[in-house]
């Protein structure tokens, strides 16, 4: 059973997660509605370059501070941009330039965020339960992200914009409560400098790029760890982009009404599901492409059973657990992968209602093992890496994961850009095998690392590490 304290945690986790998401469709979907496409698409472009920086930042924090205190103070910071909405709500100023600012603020904060929740397990419960709590943390934020913009929509559709705003009020100070309620073992951070010691502002950011470059240094401080970071970049770069990109392109080309029209079992029970969660998109091509990313929501919720299952077998010898996991995580990526290279491959003989269905099939199983992938990934990096370079590590690893995912939907793209609809899913399918290649490298050298292996292993000793 886990603690009331790693309870409290994910619950904080979850409902962080919502919150920011529901305040973000807020801002956004006002921001596109009240100053147009432009002022839409230039606030996203500031949010990502504001990220890339406020991560490296986020980082060194991270590693030189409190953690309860940064932890509190990024959900501080988001209930002072709901706060700033006062004066819009009250009609003494316009509303674009806040929403503008607010928008790029939220950016910062999650970017803020991110290195501090992740470097906050190991202090929050004992090694044992890293994989349990890091896996209802991801599923909670699967949920959390997908949940949001629908409650959104019906908080405004029935109440107005101005309710959702009092709806975020409510839940940032509910969070505050809650994550300074939260118990941190956290470890004194040693200061390097002597006593009296004053510091130039060259020195300082002499300092600062330094501990960038060192933090740079952590993603090949471990072998493990750096084969865990190209199996995750050969699924940022090769695997999701086929959701954001592949899917919408192999779902336009299928006629509108397609699915209504064919009355087989399986476009039946689509067409239920679809109603069932409330899927109604303006074009059908659409409600196929959220049908399918449901499957990415269920995926967590598999993961979650996976772990529970890992934990068992690894009972008798339960410092074996994070090899266990890793092992079920990336041999299941290998093998879901196979799947969804067949029905690519003869995606072209299926009906518009098949085609469907086994790519809801085959992602969410993929999703699932991903997530069980990612999760033992954070438990053993978490195990590894010191209180001093978490932060940094976690900062550096999430740029790096953005710009493969930005490598592999040009690289998508470049497939895409053929007039032929059939020869743009052979190219993809070709692109998603070159993943198979890599992944079956990435665990033959896993398994033959003896020493990676036994850095892999719990020790007794290291309940007692964070604590």
């Amino acid at each position: 059973m886990l603690s009331w304290n790693a309870v409290l945690f994910i619950a904080a986790q979850f409902f962080s997660r919502f919150a920011n998401s529901f305040l973000t469709t807020a801002v956004r979907f006002e921001l596109l509605e009240s100053s147009g496409i432009a002022k839409f698409a230039s606030a996203q472009v500031a949010n990502q370059v504001a990220r890339v920086f406020m991560q490296q930042l986020a980082g060194i924090m991270t590693d030189n501070y409190s953690l309860k205190r940064l932890y509190v103070l990024g959900e501080a910071c988001n209930l002072l941009l709901v706060v700033v909405f006062v004066p819009v709500m009250l009609g003494v100023i316009e509303p674009g330039v806040v929403l503008f600012a607010v928008n790029v603020g939220l950016g910062l904060t999650q970017a803020f965020s991110a290195p501090v929740a992740k470097s906050l397990p190991p202090a929050v419960v004992l090694p044992d339960d890293l994989a349990i709590v890091n896996s209802w943390d991801l599923t909670g934020d699967k949920i959390g992200r997908n949940l949001a913009p629908m409650v959104f929509t019906v908080v405004s559709s029935s109440m107005g914009f101005n309710a959702a705003i009092c709806f975020s009020l409510v839940l940032y100070l509910a969070l505050v409560g809650m994550k300074q309620a939260l118990v941190v073992a956290d470890q004194q951070v040693q200061r390097k400098e002597k006593d009296g010691e004053a510091k130039t502002v060259a020195t300082r950011l002499f300092t600062v790029f330094r501990q960038v470059r060192d933090g740079m240094l952590t993603l090949k401080s471990d072998r493990i760890i750096g084969l865990l970071i190209l199996n995750t970049l050969t699924t940022n770069m090769i695997v999701y982009p086929l959701g954001s990109l592949v899917f919408p392109v192999i779902f336009k080309a299928i006629p509108e009404g397609a699915i209504e029209e064919e009355g087989s079992l399986i476009s039946q029970f689509l067409l239920a599901v679809q109603s069932m969660v409330g899927i109604n998109k303006k074009k059908a091509w659409m409600n196929y492409a959220a049908l399918v990313s449901l499957g990415a929501v269920i995926g967590p919720f598999l993961s979650n059973i996976v772990v529970y299952r890992i934990k068992a077998l690894a009972a008798a010898h339960p410092e074996r657990v994070n090899w266990i996991g890793l092992n079920v995580g990336i041999i299941g990526q290998l093998v879901t992968m196979v799947p969804l290279l067949v029905v690519l491959t003869f995606l072209p003989s299926c009906s518009a209602g098949m085609r469907v269905f086994l790519l809801f099939l085959a992602w969410g199983a993929m999703n699932a093992l991903n997530n069980v992938t990612t999760i033992y990934f954070n438990a053993h990096s978490q195990h590894r890496l010191d209180r001093t370079e978490r932060g940094r590590f976690i900062a550096n690893i999430l740029t790096l994961f953005t710009l493969a995912n930005s490598v592999g939907s040009l690289l998508y793209g470049w497939a895409l850009t053929s007039e032929s609809a059939e020869e743009q899913v052979t190219t993809s399918t070709r692109i998603l095998s070159m993943a198979v290649v890599m992944r079956v490298g990435i665990i033959v050298m896993l398994r033959s690392d003896s020493a990676g292996v036994a850095s892999v292993m719990l020790a007794k000793t290291d309940k007692d590490k964070d604590r």
